[in-house]
């Protein structure tokens, strides 16, 4: 959307001149784990100057872009001019608070100081003149207008404010616009009002984008702004993957790319109960994408045990089986991880591993999301495992000894989601800046063998059972040999908790859960982890984000630190998607990047 469709009294704004290319900078008052910084890195080189008030991030940031001049403070206490040493820029990329614009923030009140933190942007540019400006932003940013004495925003004047931050950008807005007083307010030390009136000149649009469409395993939607002085058009780069793909297209990115799956977790029937909507929540994910999955994901594992259990994904080979009887061979998928949301408890949503993360954002309410998974095991050598969607075997007394897990995340941001997860086939979905409620929960499930001598083999047609349904629970069963003791114990304790929180499928008690010949033995979970919600946001496998490096604001050493793990779930939540980044800057500014590469040769 441009300015002139959006706002068509604004008059086209006029270009301006820039200055040597060789002396143009590259300015990022960035957010969070400098995602932005990273994606004009890739594109274009490294920023000549970062800003940010948090020292945590700036340590972070210095960590992976030693290049660059850091500024420990607050946006409005750095001046441009002396930042940038007078020299002209050519790209500025602003990513302003957005706590007090998205609709995470839900009922609370709204501080004006916070909200209007973007008018910062407009000082920057009416300084230093720089050819291109990137913002990224919540979607509600469009939404920037007045608040009321309680700190709620005005319905009736929705979006006034952004109007007036797009006309002061481009073609100026009146002396008395209501918005006028804010804005001088805030940045009235800085630009005098008559550059307010007048305008800064250049021309905007703005768009909302979805990065797993960039190429990003996670489904984050975010705000875009591109204003640029020099003439040009302003380019939004085409989808590099889809949510449908046809022809020669590539789909989105799934999560389940990003999962350590050496790491299953601990099984949910701790001594110290967990929450009751988190245990519905996991049972309604084992239902929908574990169960009666139609696309099962599949996590291989040896053994039961925690020092025997090992996972790997479904592109790698799957292990052998062995003569011992604890380790397995899994050929076939049985089941399938999913994710779960745990924040937008009004409408909270369940998504394959196959598909992006949702988006990951800084907030409380933010929609957490966690892993959920079912693990079966198959314990009988010589057998290769069956589909789900084969009908179930009989009870037998055999012994078997072949293991699957299957894996779904599970969002548990409070007890107001009351939904079921996401598959590991769909895309990550958001990060928290308290901590990521992103969980795995992995459904470990045994090979349950029939009554004919022998048992029954994988690669053949499975004998029927007494029941109606593909998935079903076997009631009254005597189940002599066939399973462990431990195994037996789980399966009950399985059973009992898909009729205690999914009683609408599971009605009556059971001795065990059966899938496709499987049984159920235990339910694991666990949070994911800063490397694995790193890779959902699109950064680097090398990106330094457990440490930064931090410096003696009186001596000026250099000091490497540990980071928090609560803190760099906060700095990943904040950043930008690097690949957006590096997809708007190189094709906005493919001149000076193509000048920049010449001269660099």
């Amino acid at each position: 959307m441009s300015v002139q469709q959006k706002f068509p009294d604004l008059a086209n704004c006029q270009p301006s001149m820039g200055l040597p290319f060789e002396k143009e900078l590259v300015v990022d008052l960035f957010a969070g784990g400098g995602g932005a910084s990273k994606g004009i890195s890739r594109a274009y080189r490294e920023p000549d100057v970062a800003v940010n008030h948090n020292p945590i991030a700036l340590a972070v940031h210095r960590a992976n872009h030693p290049e660059t001049a850091h500024y420990v403070a607050d946006v409005y206490e750095v001046d441009p001019l002396l930042a940038t040493g007078g020299q002209p820029v050519a790209i500025i990329w602003a990513s302003p608070d957005c706590r007090h614009h998205s609709k995470a923030k839900g009922g609370a009140p709204r501080d004006r100081g916070v909200r209007g933190l973007a008018w910062v942007v407009i000082r920057w540019l009416f300084v230093t003149k720089s050819r291109l400006l990137f913002l990224e932003n919540v979607e509600e940013f469009c939404d920037w207008g007045p608040i009321c004495e309680e700190g709620q925003p005005i319905k009736a004047e929705r979006g006034r404010t952004f109007k007036a931050f797009i006309a002061a950008i481009s073609t100026g807005l009146p002396a008395d616009h209501p918005d006028m007083p804010e804005i001088m307010h805030a940045i009235g030390e800085f630009v005098p009002m008559a550059a307010l009136v007048r305008g800064l000149g250049y021309n905007v649009e703005w768009r909302e984008r979805i990065a797993a469409n960039a190429g990003t395993p996670t489904i984050r939607k975010r705000l875009y702004l591109v204003a640029r002085c020099d003439g040009k058009p302003i380019v939004w780069p085409a989808p590099k993957r889809h949510k449908i793909p046809t022809a020669k297209q590539h789909p989105w990115r799934t999560a389940a790319e990003c999962i350590d799956w050496n790491n299953v977790g601990r099984t949910i029937f701790r001594e110290r109960p967990m929450a009751q909507n988190t245990m519905r929540r996991v049972a309604k994910g084992l239902w929908r994408h574990v169960l009666t999955s139609v696309k099962p994901f599949i996590v291989p594992m040896r053994g039961t045990s925690d020092s025997h259990t090992s996972t790997h994904g479904v592109d790698e080979p799957v292990s052998t089986i062995s003569a011992g009887g604890t380790h397995h061979a899994l050929v076939q998928p049985v089941a399938a991880p999913f994710l779960t949301e745990c924040a937008n408890g009004s409408s909270q949503r369940n998504f394959s591993v196959q598909e992006p993360l949702r988006t990951q954002v800084a907030q409380v309410k933010g929609g957490h999301f966690a892993m959920a998974a079912a693990n079966m095991v198959t314990l009988r050598k010589g057998s290769v495992g069956a589909d789900m969607t084969d009908p179930l075997g009989v009870v037998a007394t055999s012994t078997g000894h072949h293991a699957i897990s299957t894996a779904f995340f599970e969002q548990a941001n409070g007890g107001f989601y009351k939904g079921d997860g996401r598959s590991a086939h769909d895309p990550i979905s958001t990060i928290c800046q308290s901590g990521s409620n992103q969980r795995l929960v992995n459904a470990y499930l045994v090979k349950y063998y029939g009554s004919v001598k022998g048992g029954v083999s994988l690669t053949e047609p499975m004998p029927a059972l007494p029941t109606k349904d593909r998935v079903a629970v076997v009631e009254a069963v005597q189940v002599p040999d066939t399973l462990t003791p431990e195994q037996m114990e789980g399966a009950r304790r399985c059973a009992a908790f898909m009729h205690e929180y999914l009683p609408e499928h599971f009605k009556d008690p059971a001795e065990m859960v059966l899938v496709g010949g499987y049984v159920l033995i235990d339910i694991t979970l666990r949070m994911l982890q800063p490397p694995e919600l790193k890779a959902a946001q699109g950064f680097d496998k090398d990106y330094i984000i457990d440490r930064g490096l931090f410096v003696d604001p009186v001596t000026g050493a250099e000091e490497w630190r540990d980071i928090k793990k609560v803190d760099q779930v906060r700095l990943i939540g904040n950043s930008v998607c690097p690949d957006e980044a590096e997809a708007l800057v190189a094709a906005n500014a493919a001149d000076i990047i193509e000048l920049y590469q010449r001269l660099a040769a």
